[in-house]
């Protein structure tokens, strides 16, 4: 299936909307903010940047902190929570969902605080944090490096499921899944998950991998979600 480079472009141009907005929030985040706070600051600079109506049931991001970053919900039921604030350390996870021309940007990342301060990925240096970041960077560098566009989406769901549990975690998503295609309609997402025997190459679309992931019985729930596309026989990040 051909996928237009002009569609593609418009993606990528979403995507970079929300990855320059959570770079700025990395700097402006502090410990007292509550999750309805930075939503808002969230939305207002994508909405800054260039985002058009946001595609996830118009949730421009679902902002989730410290032991609410376990929770997996739709936007059809979430709700920023006014005076769940942030701690000196905690984590935050940010859903984006942005659009640029009708194509849809779809980019989360956790972000750590550190003894009062928000830290890059280079930085973070308590081990719970660490293990749950490096288990995301492996789950998408498995994706990128072991995986190829001939597979199936749910034989990559079955070796991604594999490698969470190899990492000693589990996953949270209420659907089971660990990503979807990118479309226009959000009705006709298909999903990396069990019985969905359509390989990458075949459906043809770019899609998400947003592995949801804690160890179980922690309070901590770690989320990374890019979108990925096919050129040759790989897959390449957005």
């Amino acid at each position: 299936m051909f996928y237009p480079s002009e569609q593609l472009e418009n993606n990528r141009k979403a995507q970079r909307i929300a990855s320059e907005t959570l770079d700025e929030l990395v700097k402006i985040v502090k410990p007292g903010m509550s999750e309805a706070e930075i939503e808002k600051i969230v939305c207002e600079l994508m909405i800054e940047k260039g985002s058009g109506p946001f595609w996830y049931h118009g949730v421009g991001a679902l902002v989730l902190l410290g032991d609410r970053s376990i929770e997996s919900l739709s936007a059809r039921n979430y709700t920023a929570v006014r005076d769940n604030c942030l701690k000196d350390t905690d984590i935050l996870t940010v859903d984006c969902s942005p659009t640029f021309n009708g194509e849809w940007g779809d980019y989360a990342r956790t972000i750590f605080l550190e003894n009062g301060k928000a830290v890059s990925e280079d930085e973070v240096s308590l081990p719970e944090f660490r293990k749950g970041l490096d288990a995301e960077l492996e789950l998408h560098r498995s994706l990128k490096e072991e995986m190829n566009p001939d597979m199936t989406y749910e034989e990559v769901y079955l070796r991604l499921s594999e490698r969470i549990k190899e990492l000693g975690f589990i996953n949270l998503d209420f659907h089971g899944n660990l990503g979807h295609s990118i479309e226009t309609d959000e009705k006709k997402r298909i999903c990396l998950e069990m019985g969905n025997k359509k390989t990458f190459r075949e459906y043809g679309k770019p899609f998400t991998l947003e592995p949801h992931i804690c160890i179980d019985g922690t309070k901590y729930g770690y989320k990374r979600e890019n979108i990925y596309y096919i050129e040759n026989n790989r897959f390449e990040l957005l």
